[in-house]
């Protein structure tokens, strides 16, 4: 049995809401169903008896903890930013110093998920068939035994593109390595970088074999969050994010600040407002944040004329910052697109000029983006030749498509795409209105030996909460 779950994206806190520790209790009571349901057997004859199962595999893969989505990057020097070319000291005690902000203020959270690799799993060691009689009376087919059996989890954490820190290969990432292991009970390797490939840790390897799967994070397939220069450095991605959408609040709040007190609105309305900018990361798609800006404002009771002229001039420091970076230097047609932008935020700026900016920018994620292709590409690979499942995270929409059948020992079998979706608050504009619903969203994907779960292959979770 291996489950797959990926794009958590916990924070140190400094940026939008993430989830909690209620949703990692989702988590351990839907294991302990699936591992259940996991135990039940068919023989020779197709009749169904019940043997624990004895393993259990969980796949992180990718992006679990983020650390790029943090304001620690914001009046960091060059030295330390993750495009830089030396990295000394500094850079790798930024690092843990944002790892250790997301281990603390997700402990509940880890905590849950270390429990399972600690026996916190527990089926019934025996259901025993009842006789006819008992089946009528009380409407059941088995008793389970008093006695209950934990399976061995292994927890393996494969890298993304927010996390691909854990795949520097450099001693002063051992300490922040095993800090996480340690915290979510992983079966990783210690002193050595996490996984980006199935093959870099055997236990993994062997685990995604033995379900005939692929599972990878996916953002080798986004030019714009994966450079040539391999997982192990920074991307186009990271300055996006670390200099406009963290920067966003932090810079609109220094422009209003300039402001006289109280012109613009009162000092709660201010904080609040910059609080909800926080959460235009969790916009889908991000061309919406105008929208978004327009409504807090209105609940707000903020002078609309005042956050304009706030948002000009933040948009005007914000993209200085964002060309002058060295990979966007490097990228000649984001650098005049950016430059013309500058240019272009003149007097006469209004919020809805901001949504031209941010969709440029919007990272494949403003319409819904299908990696089939690329699992196809995959399929037919050596990688894939014999695996029947290819998995992938990093678009955050969760979606199942089958991608061609083959025959073998003269069984009709299927290749099937799976991407894993996120577990993230989501605001979503009404079909309607220009009104905002907020919800919270987890996937959960389980593959089968085909000696579990009554010969299925897999199973497939996606859930919201509001």
């Amino acid at each position: 049995m291996l489950v797959i779950i990926s794009d958590l994206h916990l924070t140190d806190g400094t940026s939008g809401e993430t989830i909690d520790e209620k949703a990692f209790r989702v988590f351990r009571n839907r294991l302990s169903d699936m591992a259940y349901d996991a135990s039940w057997r068919l023989d020779d004859q197709k009749k169904s008896y019940y043997k624990p199962v004895e393993q259990i595999d969980i796949l992180l893969l990718g992006d679990i903890i983020d650390m790029i989505r943090s304001e620690q990057w914001n009046h960091a020097i060059s030295a330390i930013l993750p495009w830089t070319d030396n990295r000394g000291d500094d850079f790798y005690a930024n690092i843990k110093t944002i790892s250790d902000g997301v281990l603390k203020r997700n402990e509940k959270s880890f905590s849950i998920l270390k429990g399972f690799s600690e026996g916190d799993i527990k089926i019934p060691a025996m259901m025993t068939e009842v006789s006819d009689a008992e089946k009528l009376a009380e409407n059941v087919g088995y008793h389970a035994s008093a006695e209950k059996v934990a399976p061995k989890v292994n927890i393996y954490y494969m890298v993304g593109n927010h996390d691909w820190f854990l795949y520097i290969d450099d001693p002063r990432m051992h300490p922040i390595r095993n800090d996480i292991i340690d915290a979510l009970g992983l079966a990783n390797e210690r002193d050595k970088p996490f996984p980006y490939y199935p093959f870099e840790n055997e236990g993994l390897f062997d685990a995604q074999q033995a379900h005939r799967l692929y599972a990878i994070h996916g953002d080798e397939f986004d030019e714009t969050n994966c450079q040539d220069s391999g997982r192990d450095g920074s991307s186009v991605g990271d300055v996006v994010v670390i200099r406009l959408l963290n920067e966003i609040p932090n810079q609109i709040e220094k422009q209003i600040r300039k402001f006289p007190q109280g012109r613009v609105g009162t000092e709660e309305d201010i904080q609040e407002f910059v609080k909800e900018l926080r959460e235009i990361d969790n916009l889908r798609p991000y061309s919406l944040a105008p929208d978004w800006i327009s409504q807090v404002l209105e609940e707000y009771e903020l002078d609309p004329h005042f956050i304009n002229d706030s948002i000009r001039d933040a948009l005007r420091e914000m993209i200085t910052n964002f060309v002058d970076t060295p990979l966007i230097a490097k990228n000649k047609s984001i650098d005049i697109v950016m430059r013309i932008a500058r240019f272009f935020l003149g007097k006469h700026f209004s919020i809805s000029d901001l949504a031209s900016i941010i969709n440029h920018f919007s990272l494949s994620k403003d319409d819904f983006e299908s990696y089939k292709e690329f699992a196809n590409k995959l399929a037919n690979e050596d990688v894939g030749r014999d695996k029947d499942f290819f998995v992938m995270g990093h678009t955050h929409y969760p979606e199942i498509v089958p991608l061609s059948s083959y025959m073998e020992d003269g069984n009709k079998r299927g290749k099937i795409y799976f991407n894993s979706g996120t577990w993230r608050a989501l605001h979503k504009r009404g079909v309607y209105d220009n009104s905002f619903i907020s919800y919270k969203t987890m996937t959960i994907v389980a593959f089968y030996k085909p000696d579990e779960r009554g010969a299925r292959s897999f199973e497939f979770w996606t859930g919201s909460l509001a």
